[in-house]
């Protein structure tokens, strides 16, 4: 398998070979003729404009242009009449130089061809040094007309030259642009796929269980990102096999203890009380209390699982809660009196909210039970109904020993116990308040708690009111 860095290095590479060959082309296929047709075309602009000169009669000026312009192109010039015949010479050493070519088909084919109206330019090679030259035909004018012939010979040896000294140069700036691009590819390469493999090498501890693995980056680019993501991944998943540890050994506990005792009242029955009826009648009773809460257990697991996989649906009606508020208040009448804690009622409010009523008693007797179960004899748990503009506050706050605040994120959660050193309350599962949780977050309602570690916590949610009509 083939690394990302060589992927890369190849990428990069095949890139500035692309860019080279297209560099090469133009230089052998279009460079040349490109530079020819623009030495060419400035040659004929510049005879041109010398050949102008003529129109005003300007004779001196036009020897003069004519002279340098020679000298600085080397390039020879000659001036024929309207018959043919020489009129001024010039080439690179100055006035009276003479065309370095022979003088026969091709100049009279190139004065005939401007006489007839065409400019002309005829491609030669010198017959004994192997030489090229362009001889470029201009028509000359004066006022009356037409009145002569511009024969200008130029050398091709300086196009070629330029052209030769352009390819070398294209040649070793290839060179150096290929050690380049493998030098900083190479680099690229490597500084892009460090950090991933870097990356990669985390992400494989904790793939192996090493959740507190972290990646160690400074950067601050998408790869920087990445590395956080898989940082806070770690912490998070550190957090869930915590979870799951604690969930299976409170589980554990949870379920063993009630069964342990169901075990050993029974046991007890068989083998020194079954023939005495007031302690078997009560061993048995405690025996129906354990079952009891062995089913509640499993009922709040069961809910809590479902809520979470979304396999409860809400059913939405509309009610009036001061009815449903009595309703459980009543229920923990007994409760009260057994546990010695005082439970105050909401005062009488006429409002009807929307919610699912069977589920937000369910989160009310959770409540009610926290409170029961972290308040001492003596206390009271104070329910209370806030009416509002568009929606009605219930709170319920109790007298119990309160929440240290390093605690309040994490009692949601499931068998979580803020002090760790008292063990759960026989009057819950430890599955009351992630329970509670779900159900209103299944509402999309606002919920939270305050507490003051020694004086008490106040549980509190919202409901939807319904306007009345």
């Amino acid at each position: 398998m083939k690394s990302i860095g060589f992927k890369l290095w190849a990428v990069m590479m095949a890139l500035v070979m692309v860019v080279l060959l297209l560099l090469w082309l133009f230089q052998i296929v279009f460079l040349e003729n490109f530079y020819t047709r623009m030495r060419i075309s400035a040659v004929k602009n510049e005879g041109t404009a010398i050949a102008g000169l003529l129109v005003d009669g300007n004779r001196a000026e036009f020897e003069n242009r004519l002279d340098a312009f020679a000298y600085n192109n080397n390039l020879s010039a000659e001036l024929l009449d309207g018959s043919g015949k020489n009129v001024y010479t010039t080439g690179p050493t100055g006035a009276g130089g003479h065309m370095p070519m022979q003088r026969n088909a091709a100049r009279r084919e190139a004065f005939q061809a401007v006489l007839a109206g065409k400019e002309t330019m005829i491609l030669l090679t010198h017959p004994r040094f192997g030489n090229e030259f362009m001889l470029i035909g201009l028509p000359v004018e004066q006022s009356g007309g037409m009145s002569g012939v511009l024969l200008l010979n130029m050398s091709m040896a300086p196009v070629e030259d330029t052209a030769l000294i352009l390819k070398r140069q294209l040649f070793y700036i290839t060179l150096m642009l290929l050690a380049a691009a493998l030098l900083l590819s190479l680099l690229l390469s490597r500084s892009l796929t460090k950090p991933i493999l870097v990356i990669k090498k985390t992400a494989e501890e904790m793939a192996s269980g090493n959740f507190n693995a972290r990646v160690v980056l400074k950067q601050q680019d998408e790869i920087g990102q990445l590395a956080g993501t898989i940082n806070h991944l770690g912490q998070q998943l550190a957090q869930i096999e915590q979870l799951r540890k604690d969930l299976i050994a409170n589980v554990s506990h949870e379920l063993r203890t009630p069964l342990s005792i169901i075990r050993g009242y029974a046991e007890t029955i068989r083998d020194v009380t079954g023939d005495i009826p007031a302690k078997r009648e009560k061993q048995l009773e405690i025996i129906i209390l354990e079952t009891e809460r062995l089913n509640k257990i499993v009922d709040d697991i069961l809910n809590l699982s479902q809520f979470q996989s979304g396999l409860i649906q809400l059913k939405l009606n509309c009610f009036d809660l001061q009815q449903a508020l009595a309703a459980v208040v009543k229920r923990y009448a007994v409760l009260s009196e057994k546990t010695g804690v005082q439970i105050i009622r909401p005062e009488a409010i006429g409002a009807s909210v929307e919610a699912d009523r069977e589920r937000i008693e369910q989160v009310l007797y959770n409540l009610i039970n926290n409170g029961l179960s972290h308040t001492p004899p003596g206390g009271k748990v104070t329910i209370k109904a806030i009416d509002r503009a568009q929606t009605v506050r219930i709170e319920v706050a109790d007298t119990g020993t309160g929440i240290p605040a390093e605690d309040l994120p994490h009692i949601w959660d499931r068998y979580y116990k803020a002090d760790k050193t008292v063990a759960r309350s026989s009057l819950g599962t430890g599955l009351g308040l992630a329970i509670v949780k779900s159900i209103l977050e299944a509402h999309g309602t606002a919920y939270g708690v305050t507490s003051q570690d020694g004086a008490g916590t106040t549980f509190w949610f919202e409901l939807r009111k319904v306007q009345a009509t």
